[in-house]
């Protein structure tokens, strides 16, 4: 459910984009590529059952109001996701943004728990701090689940802090 609702205001924010206007389409405009390291706690079941380590690199471009990156994580358990997509961060002023992400990605288990399926969305918030003009830190949450295109579907969270860095 949660998933569902994030993935819900990605959309939203992306569609009301104040800075892009929809009706301005998404050109393509250059902004700072950054990379993130983040460290999570695993939620299954309402339950902590792990340690996540996830890195993401958001590329020297935006799409209107999103831009693009990758990611990959790895958890204590040996469980492998990486994956593709978009975030928008939404200034709330001048040192703090609200951000949503979307990423479709792989899921390999390992010794993890079953999410039900390889194809995994993941989609977050979190609330992000400007250091300086190089590094921000972040708190937020986020959900993967294959969207219910698995008959077994359980969902799984991360309650993450982030450090992230511009690299240009």
């Amino acid at each position: 459910m949660w998933g569902g609702i994030y993935a819900v205001l990605f959309s939203i924010a992306t569609i009301t984009s104040s800075e892009n206007p929809i009706r301005n389409g998404f050109p393509n405009v250059f902004t700072d590529p950054y990379e993130k390291i983040t460290f999570s706690m695993v939620e299954f079941q309402d339950k902590i059952v792990g340690s996540e380590l996830q890195y993401a690199h958001y590329l020297n471009r935006k799409y209107g109001p999103v831009q693009p990156g990758y990611s990959f994580s790895i958890t204590d358990q040996g469980g492998v996701w990486f994956g593709s997509g978009f975030i928008r961060k939404v200034n709330l002023n001048n040192v703090i943004n609200l951000n949503f992400d979307f990423f479709p990605g792989i899921y390999v288990k390992n010794n993890e728990e079953d999410l039900g399926g390889w194809l995994m969305f993941r989609s977050g918030i979190e609330l992000e701090y400007s250091i300086n003009n190089y590094w921000k830190v972040s708190l937020g949450y986020d959900h993967r689940s294959s969207g219910d295109l698995w008959k077994y579907n359980p969902g799984m969270e991360t309650i993450k802090f982030s450090i992230s860095k511009t690299t240009e």
